[in-house]
């Protein structure tokens, strides 16, 4: 009995150490998912962030490949997130094309952002521009049985029943949150909520910038809301699960992701669910999960080699834990715990 309490006290301390702040995690996480990021670049300090959106002013839920062309420095590219969102980095002043290829049933998309050198005026010739600045870019995808000369952002049928003024709002959310000021976009998803309260892209929207400004009770009941109205919508189910999951709410959380699967193969949610799942002690169905999200290679699930080095430090595989710790740095070099994970691995590295 003794010999079981003296040896699980490092397995709970590397444990306690992989769970801290985990809900900073989270929600680093969400914003990451929140851009699939390319931070070669070509050898600048601008960025360009961006974001793709449906007709109907929802944010896109599919994974498409996004192309930066610019003249004697080559293309770069990544996959959108989740949620629609990708980045740029590194990039130095000249003529960008942002490329998006539709796939099967959207036009290919182009949108041009010019970036200034630092050391000329602006546009207006007002004031010198930043050394360092992000520029933003929103497109709009267009089916491809849609007329080549109809309006880019037409109204779908998600918009169609919704009041116009509530309507105005949500995309008013939408582009205020792409350029940052998550403040303002949850002001106007509450004045269209409103005007129209059964309204559930404005309920997804609003829960989802919640969970941005680390609020999640508020997140949670927006959300639980919103899966009311929209039970069959995955991503919502995914969002709604990492609100509960920020709670611990873990049985809850758990349910929501394995329903959001149901729906579509997301690699967040199957990652999420594996964090779920090791969470509560439920080791060999987290580590088939975690597994399985790892296997998608996208930036958006670096967490997941965290929580397999966890699942296998609690099932004494500690070289196989040292490795997934190692390949969760290596992804994630700037994570906060960065010195303490390293320092755990090599207590990992020299167990027997």
């Amino acid at each position: 009995m003794l010999l079981h309490r003296h040896g699980a006290k490092p397995k709970l301390k590397y444990l306690a150490l992989l769970l801290t702040g985990f809900l900073l995690s989270v929600c680093a996480t969400l914003q990451a998912q929140v851009g699939s990021s390319d931070s070669i670049g070509t050898g600048g300090r601008h960025s360009i962030q961006g974001r793709l959106v449906f007709p109907s002013g929802q944010r896109v839920d599919i994974r498409l490949k996004v192309r930066l062309e610019s003249s004697g420095a080559g293309d770069l590219s990544v996959f959108s997130d989740a949620n629609g969102q990708f980045s740029f980095k590194s990039l130095r002043p000249g003529n960008y094309t942002v490329i998006v290829d539709g796939g099967e049933h959207y036009e290919t998309a182009r949108e041009s952002v010019p970036i200034e050198s630092a050391s000329i005026s602006s546009r207006r010739s007002v004031a010198i521009m930043p050394i360092s600045r992000p520029f933003t870019v929103q497109v709009y995808l267009r089916p491809k049985s849609q007329p080549t000369d109809a309006k880019i952002g037409v109204l779908h049928a998600a918009l169609a029943s919704v009041p116009k003024a509530a309507a105005d709002l949500y995309l008013k959310a939408l582009e205020v949150a792409q350029a940052g000021d998550r403040k303002k976009a949850i002001e106007h998803l509450q004045a269209a909520l409103v005007i129209h309260p059964n309204f559930p892209l404005a309920l997804t929207e609003l829960g989802v910038q919640y969970l941005n400004t680390s609020e999640p009770v508020k997140a949670a009941d927006t959300l639980a809301a919103a899966v009311k109205l929209t039970p069959d919508d995955s991503p919502l189910r995914q969002h709604y699960g990492v609100a509960l999951l920020s709670l611990r709410k873990l049985a809850p959380a758990e349910e929501q992701f394995r329903a959001a699967l149901q729906k579509s193969e997301a690699p967040t949610a199957r990652m999420y669910l594996g964090i779920t799942l090791a969470m509560q002690r439920k080791l060999a169905e987290a580590e088939k999960e975690l597994v399985a999200a790892v296997k998608f290679n996208t930036p958006e699930v670096n967490l997941a080699h965290r929580f397999l080095g966890g699942v296998y430090i609690a099932t004494r595989e500690y070289k196989r834990a040292a490795d997934e710790l190692e390949t969760y740095l290596r992804l994630a070099p700037k994570a906060a715990d960065a010195a303490q994970i390293r320092a755990t691995i090599t207590d990992l590295r020299n167990k027997p």
